[in-house]
């Protein structure tokens, strides 16, 4: 079985509760999942509750999948763009 290597971009956004604030979840993303994050968007504020993203994933299947589960376990919203994920060549 081969693994497929191609990075692929995929739209997500998320909604990161109060009590994370001060975890490095974007930073985390990055570091441990080696995926490449670009904020399109976000709506914060020092007491708005909950932080909401809209992200740019760029990496590999595997790496952007392990990100989200990532993210699954912290409890976090995720709305996921369900269309074909865009391959870079």
């Amino acid at each position: 079985m081969t693994i497929d290597t191609r990075p692929v971009t995929r739209d997500v956004k998320i909604r990161i509760p109060e009590d994370l604030h001060s975890e490095p979840v974007i930073s985390q993303l990055i570091s441990q999942y080696g995926i490449t994050v670009n904020i399109v968007s976000a709506n914060l504020g020092v007491n708005a509750g909950s932080g909401w993203f809209h992200l740019s994933f760029k990496g590999t299947q595997a790496q952007i999948q392990t990100a989200i589960a990532y993210l699954n376990d912290l409890d976090i919203e995720i709305w996921q763009d369900n269309r074909e994920p865009n391959t870079a060549l």
